[in-house]
């Protein structure tokens, strides 16, 4: 510990800032930036974190969750059109099924589609809203007009889009979203980390592939659906177990066909289809503002009929965990990366004393974005739940969290899209260095963390 200068990014302590933006008139303001990074792009990124306003840490939910659906080009960056003599047609989806892979039709309604660990074919067209993981695998997503799709994992190396419906691929457009706000998973679908495709003539977004960079996405992901290719995947010859029915319809470990009603239904691939690598943390996976802790934090996580346990340890961190001493200030000698008024900082964290399942503020959080994978680092503020963080001494503790998930929920933890933050802050060992209250060590549950069966 000796020799860490206990001092933020500007080289001031906690009691030295003197923030122009943060004078009372600005102390409520918040401002949301959404931000992604790959090695060649380091240049980029540093950028991006320079700029983030100092009081960057809003962790409240939106107040209006209910995302926009349409969108004018002038509201997106870097719009292109498919170039429709590049844009093949499939007259037969035989071959896109794998040997242990689901068909899955969310029909009508706002429906959440998880896949298996084999290549899938989703069926999204029926004129409603869906969140989709799709495991891994080739998978191939079905998209038509008026229907949006918010698809957590796609990958542009492996994954498809099949345009049906009636979608014109001259209308389609492929662009990177621009919209700075937040919101966890409510993010608004044209937030930048998002690429989108729009179908140009109507201005409905089809499907907001989040975490994707529109640069990977190319004619190579989409396909024309024929009548011929409908009808290959329809004979009983693929071996299919078909279920249909309302509300939640669970996968067996072979081949299915779920469909769904006209409601909002939850097509789930079964808590057999995958399993969960312990995940880790230190002081250089901290994101956006990695620290010098010498701290470090494991976590296990288990999902079943819904629930999420998670069970964790920490050791050799330098603060106690943030409020877990009944503190309301921050402490003097803390660090704080990114230039918060100490003030400010704390009153946004109260602002949320509890979380949607009624668990109480504490110092460790779940968030949504991935970070630590092949897709770059993002980061999200907002809040998706409170775990309970207990110091077994002052550098050393235990985290546990149960928490009753969403189907949306589990859809962005299965598509590795969450992460666990530890906050830290009053010094307990008395040797001057306390913590940090913007985090010193973030956990990822990212795609090395899931892993389908």
């Amino acid at each position: 510990m000796e020799g860490i200068d206990p001092k933020n990014s500007s080289g001031q302590t906690a009691t030295s800032i003197a923030d122009p933006l943060l004078s009372t008139n600005h102390a409520g303001t918040t401002h949301n930036h959404s931000i992604g990074s790959d090695p060649e792009e380091a240049a980029l990124e540093k950028a991006l974190i320079q700029s983030l306003a100092p009081d960057e840490h809003d962790h409240a939910p939106p107040v209006n969750n209910r995302p926009e659906l349409h969108i004018s080009l002038d509201q997106v960056d870097g719009a292109k059109t498919l170039d429709p003599k590049k844009i093949g047609r499939d007259t037969s989806l035989k071959d896109n099924l794998g040997r242990k892979g689901d068909i899955l039709n969310g029909r009508g309604g706002d429906n959440v589609i998880i896949g298996s660990g084999d290549s899938d074919i989703i069926r999204a067209a029926g004129g409603g809203f869906n969140t989709i993981t799709t495991g891994t695998g080739r998978d191939t997503v079905i998209l038509g007009r008026e229907t949006t799709n918010r698809i957590f994992d796609f990958d542009p190396t492996n994954d498809r889009l099949l345009l049906g419906g009636g979608l014109n691929p001259k209308n389609i457009v492929i662009a990177q979203g621009k919209n700075p706000g937040k919101g966890g998973l409510d993010q608004p679908l044209d937030a930048t980390s998002n690429t989108l495709v729009i179908d140009k003539k109507t201005g409905h977004i089809l499907a907001a592939l989040t975490f994707v960079k529109a640069s990977d996405i190319t004619e190579k992901n989409f396909a024309r659906l024929t009548p011929e290719a409908n009808r290959s995947i329809q004979g009983k010859e693929l071996g299919l177990k078909t279920q249909r029915g309302n509300g939640q319809l669970t996968g067996t470990n072979g081949r299915d066909r779920l469909i769904g009603g006209d409601g909002n239904d939850f097509l789930y691939v079964g808590d057999g289809g995958f399993k969960f690598n312990t995940a880790t943390g230190g002081g250089g996976t901290e994101f956006p503002f990695p620290t010098t802790s010498p701290g470090s934090s494991e976590m296990k996580v288990q999902l079943k009929g819904g629930v999420l346990q998670l069970d964790g340890t920490y050791k050799n961190f330098d603060g106690f965990p943030l409020f877990s001493q009944g503190e309301k200030t921050i402490d003097p000698n803390a660090t704080i990366l990114n230039g918060s008024n100490p003030q400010a900082l704390v009153e946004g964290f109260l602002r949320v004393p509890k979380d949607v399942e009624g668990n109480p503020i504490s110092g460790t959080h779940v968030h949504f974005s991935p970070a630590g994978d092949s897709r770059g680092n993002f980061a999200d503020a907002t809040v998706v739940r409170f775990l309970e963080n207990t110091p077994t001494d002052a550098k050393s503790g235990t985290l546990k969290g149960e928490f009753e998930l969403t189907p949306a929920e589990q859809a962005a933890l299965l598509a590795g899209n969450f992460y666990i933050n530890i906050h830290t802050n009053l010094d307990g060992d008395g040797d001057g260095i306390a913590g940090y209250p913007t985090g010193e060590n973030r956990i990822n549950l990212n795609r090395n963390v899931v892993s389908f069966t």
